[in-house]
């Protein structure tokens, strides 16, 4: 009798204890697991995360809205940075998402044209397109094999300076590029020349090398001397201090604007077609021959050379 009731209390403890497991079992939450533990974005892209295993609705959370913002699992990437995506259960339990955003770099980049001609002292414009078309980074940066045949400006508009052959590159910050082959035919110094011999009041001996030409406005029809200016070739050929230095001491007389330094900044500033606004330094070039302004000057018609000159003179002004 003692040993019937040992067996049945012993299979009413087993019965017990797999009740117990059973009960434990079912009421424990398996742990929250993200899609993904890390994206990587550009910005104005989107992508889902999903959350599994937890207890109930999810509520998701981003650690900057201004990188990225999630919405029902959905992240935007705004801006370029990085942050976390989190999602957290009824109960408590979270999981989470490292997210990386970079700009959209360009991927491609095609010119309007592979080969072009133009005449010595005329320009062109190529216009560049880019792969995406929402790309983040836009700056390009245009260059020119041989400025002594064609010199570039920094939205691609082209300009002959002699006969020959050079390539204009245009390229990305990350290095991605299109050429196109630009031939130069006639020479602007020949056609100066051909002034000169039916000019008595000009000669040979006063006019500037035939790189000094074309400048960005120039007017054709008129032969440069050397005389017209401080530096006759600072829109064709990089100035050294020590001929700066040189040269502005040799000077004397007085500038037009109170410093030979800056006489040789106008005169740069002129060759494009600048529309001086004081009025002594305007009617001194409007005086000259060579000038004539152009209402739709700007900086960036400038080619690499007279940038680096201009930033050069400046430091004697």
């Amino acid at each position: 009798m003692k040993r019937k009731v040992s067996i049945l209390a012993l299979l009413m403890l087993a019965a017990f204890s797999v009740s117990l497991l059973s009960a434990c079992s079912f009421g424990k939450s398996a742990d929250l697991e993200m899609s993904e533990s890390s994206l990587s974005l550009t910005v104005g892209s989107t992508a889902i995360l999903s959350a599994t295993g937890g207890s109930g609705a999810l509520t998701w959370t981003s650690g900057d809205d201004k990188i990225a913002s999630v919405e029902n699992g959905t992240v935007t990437a705004k801006s370029v940075g990085s942050t976390v995506i989190r999602a957290e259960d009824e109960k408590g339990k979270s999981c989470s998402c490292n997210v990386s955003v970079t700009n959209k770099e360009i991927t491609n980049v095609t010119l309007d044209r592979n080969t072009a001609t133009v005449d010595a002292g005329k320009s062109i414009q190529l216009t560049a397109t880019f792969t995406p078309s929402d790309a983040s980074n836009t700056n390009l940066t245009w260059v020119s094999s041989d400025e002594s045949v064609a010199v570039v400006n920094s939205s691609g508009n082209v300009t002959g300076v002699k006969s020959g052959v050079a390539n204009i590159t245009c390229r990305t910050q990350t290095n991605v590029e299109a050429s196109c082959t630009v031939t130069v035919k006639g020479s602007t110094a020949s056609s100066q020349s051909s002034n000169n011999n039916s000019n008595n009041n000009n000669t040979s001996n006063d006019r500037p090398p035939a790189n000094d030409a074309p400048y960005g406005h120039f007017n054709p029809s008129y032969t440069y001397r050397s005389s017209d200016f401080v530096f006759p070739e600072s829109s064709t050929r990089k100035l050294t201090r020590s001929e700066i230095n040189s040269k502005l001491s040799s000077l004397s007389g007085s500038s037009v604007s109170g410093s030979f330094a800056q006489d040789a900044v106008n005169e740069i500033y002129a060759r494009n077609g600048y529309c001086f606004r004081d009025a002594h330094i305007r009617n001194y070039y409007e005086a000259q021959p060579w000038y004539y302004a152009d209402e739709s000057f700007s900086t960036s018609d400038f080619n690499s050379i007279e940038n680096y000159n201009i930033n050069l003179l400046l430091e004697y002004t």
